[in-house]
């Protein structure tokens, strides 16, 4: 019997090939499994799908533009005439007026005809005021329910995408053509904007559950040109009174 002490050297050398052995054979095996090809369909599926994730990102949204054009508004003014058909009594109402806007101060819709009507928005409430009544309305402002009316014009054009869904988008007579659908219940079923070449909004439509249909066109509009801050400050006459809702 060899003693144990004599044979340890020879158990050592034994294990080195054994593991050496297995190394060998482990690195056979894998060599195999990378210089196997993938079969076609694999080898065109992995092909094709880097370019479709490439794809998917660099896709843009119809309204990047409009929306990065809005951004940088500041300020503006713009004259408008809207158009209202009422479908109750199947007439046509028309207005003119004219629309301001200045960032953190708020938004202003100013009639002038057929008599004088004001929206105004001051950053906190909206106030009411026309012509011939004895009192002012006084409101606050739900974002959920005049969310996508448009009526907070560039606020909802800045959140357009969140707000609609595009049907249509198309070029018409030079300008961008948008049909749009409303992503959450809303009293308006189907908006119609369009867009001139500097990303400005010269007309909009919109269809309501009603009816209705209320249309409105800007001209003369001014981009980032001097507001007054006080334009969105209500001023009481002092006459009427202010009744808050």
């Amino acid at each position: 019997m060899i003693p144990i002490q004599m044979c340890e050297p020879m158990k050592e050398a034994h294990d080195r090939k054994v593991n050496l052995l297995s190394l060998l054979a482990v690195c056979c095996i894998l060599a195999v499994v990378f210089m196997v090809p993938l079969p076609a369909g694999a080898q065109k599926a992995a092909a094709q799908e880097e370019p479709r994730a490439q794809a998917q990102s660099d896709v843009k949204s119809p309204f990047d533009s409009i929306k990065k054009t809005y951004a940088g508004i500041n300020s503006l003014e713009a004259s408008f005439r809207q158009k209202i058909f009422v479908s109750g009594i199947k007439k046509i109402r028309e207005f003119d007026g004219d629309f301001f806007f200045k960032r953190q101060k708020g938004f202003l819709w100013k009639y002038t005809k057929p008599k004088d009507k004001t929206f105004l928005y001051d950053g906190h409430y909206m106030w009411q005021d026309e012509e011939g009544k004895s009192f002012v309305l006084k409101s606050k402002v739900s974002r959920e329910k005049t969310g996508g009316t448009f009526f907070d014009l560039i606020e909802d054009i800045a959140h357009i995408d969140n707000l609609f869904t595009v049907k249509q988008h198309s070029i018409t007579t030079g300008m961008q053509y948008f049909e749009l659908i409303p992503k959450k219940d809303s009293s308006v079923t189907i908006a119609k904007l369009w867009v001139d070449k500097n990303n400005l909004l010269r007309k909009i439509e919109i269809v309501e559950f009603t009816g209705n249909v209320n249309t409105v066109e800007f001209s003369n509009i001014k981009v980032n040109a001097p507001v007054s801050d006080a334009k969105f400050i209500y001023k009481s006459d002092g006459v009427k009174d202010v009744v808050e809702r």
